[in-house]
């Protein structure tokens, strides 16, 4: 599913398969997490601020604790 979703956000996702994965969005809390991870990934790299009430800074945390390779120094925080 997580092809889907980036296929969704990059707008190549085929017209039939659209209503299944948003369906699947809404009902898996897994698939919904990876929708806001990759939402949140795109405002970023387009330079785009987003509000934060703390998920950012869990998703960080558990990127920490799965290992995800994050440059030494790297504050996304910072201004």
């Amino acid at each position: 599913m997580s092809l889907k979703v980036s296929e969704l956000f990059d707008g190549q996702l085929a017209s039939a398969e659209l209503e299944p994965v948003l369906k699947n969005v809404a009902s898996d809390p897994g698939s919904r997490d990876r929708f806001t991870i990759y939402g949140l990934i795109g405002d970023s790299l387009r330079g785009n601020s987003t509000p934060d009430d703390g998920y950012s800074l869990r998703i960080l945390q558990r990127m920490r604790e799965q290992a995800a390779r994050i440059e030494p120094g790297f504050d996304p925080f910072a201004d």
